[in-house]
């Protein structure tokens, strides 16, 4: 601020700037700086959510196996509720640092939940191991929720979408038998879910949505391809380029953009490779992967210029 009150004091000097405008910068300066006491609490909090983990992380290693299982569920119910407590409590605060802090502290919560009920459905109640997965996940999604609900920031969203895969998956492999090599699709169709649900503008942060859904339906179709013994599925990853691609200039979103490219640089060697690896080789097959690949990289260079504006 010592900066700014010399550089306002030579502008008045030079009649650059009137006395009313100083002040006026220097309380929009003031309002958007974060105080020292809010950044030192945030720090202290990643620190302490750090060594807890570390501490439980050795504890573990040395006595857990010690622990009867009712001290070991409320070993974690406490760190959980306590993870939760102090970032319902931090909200209290303003300030960007608080909000980054409740999340940080949130996702550690989250991640207690999923411990709590672990130890819970193994220990207490006995479950089979593909059961005891829905009792991890449906509990974890909803406390995901609950909390993004809350406080829609960038860990709160990758855990709510990574439960949302977790509780798809599990309650799936209840089957018998279970639909295992359709579990690429199942990605895949939930990361589409999620990039309409972004789009729609019901997924908040819009840049991380996005990204996790892209994550999605980029690697939901390889693993269809591998899991099924198929190249179909590749088609259907490059289909989804094709429409990110198409959907980035009118909406002017650059993510989508970038994910359509990288969709194509995924899939089209791939799908080169099945058709023509046996039959020109891998050479041939290289150099036509090469050459589509540059026609590709022209193509979305002149589709930025047209969703950047540039």
């Amino acid at each position: 601020m010592r900066d700014l009150d010399e550089r306002l004091a030579r502008w008045k000097q030079a009649e650059l700037i009137s006395d009313e405008q100083a002040a006026a910068i220097i309380r929009f300066e003031a309002g958007e700086q974060p105080h020292r006491s809010t950044l030192i609490a945030e720090v202290l909090g990643y620190l302490g959510g750090a060594l807890a983990i570390v501490a439980l992380w050795v504890f573990i290693a040395q006595f857990w196996g010690r622990l009867e299982i009712w001290a070991q569920l409320t070993l974690i119910g406490v760190l959980t509720v306590g993870f939760i407590g102090a970032g319902a409590w931090s909200r209290t605060g303003e300030g960007e640092a608080v909000r980054r802090l409740s999340s940080f502290l949130w996702f550690l919560g989250i991640a207690g939940i999923a411990g709590w009920f672990g130890v819970f459905s193994d220990q207490i109640i006995d479950v089979h191991d593909d059961l005891q997965a829905l009792w991890i996940t449906v509990p974890t999604f909803i406390v995901a929720a609950l909390l993004w609900k809350a406080l829609p920031r960038l860990l709160q969203v990758v855990a709510l979408i990574a439960s949302v895969h977790a509780v798809v998956l599990s309650a799936l492999a209840q089957f018998d038998p279970s639909p295992t090599e359709w579990f690429g699709l199942i990605v895949w169709g939930i990361g589409v879910a999620t990039v309409l649900l972004t789009w729609g503008e019901t997924l908040q942060p819009t840049g991380t949505s996005y990204g996790l859904g892209i994550v999605a339906i980029l690697i939901g179709p390889s693993m269809a391809a591998g899991m099924l013994d198929t190249a179909w599925p590749l088609w259907l990853g490059l289909i989804s380029a094709a429409i990110l691609l198409a959907v980035s200039v009118p909406l002017r979103e650059v993510l989508l953009l970038i994910g359509g490219a990288g969709a194509i640089f995924v899939f089209l060697p791939q799908l080169i490779f099945t058709y023509f690896e046996k039959s020109l080789g891998i050479p041939v097959a290289l150099f036509l992967s090469g050459v589509v690949l540059i026609g590709a990289a022209l193509l979305i260079a002149k589709l930025r210029e047209e969703v950047t504006g540039a």
